[in-house]
């Protein structure tokens, strides 16, 4: 059995979730919706992939979900899963 997490927060007011680490984002809303993301992110940086702190930019289309591990998360509307 898939074990889903049950926790949830609305993001609004362009202020970061992060209480805790989210592992999913829901776009509920009609449009895209640009998440800026940081967490357990690699980036390719001459020609390899290495881990980044920094913040990525991350568009999430109307209906999508994104998974990942993250520490810090904004994009108002989203709904993210921790």
């Amino acid at each position: 059995m898939a074990n889903y997490h049950k926790n949830i927060v609305v993001l609004s007011g362009g202020v970061a979730y992060t209480e805790t680490n989210t592992f999913a984002k829901y776009n509920p809303t009609s449009g895209t919706i640009n998440a800026s993301v940081k967490g357990a992110i690699k980036i390719v940086d001459s020609g390899a992939y290495v881990d980044t702190a920094a913040a990525q930019t991350i568009a999430v289309p109307s209906g999508a979900t994104m998974y990942g591990r993250f520490t810090s998360v904004s994009g108002n509307g989203l709904i993210c899963m921790y």
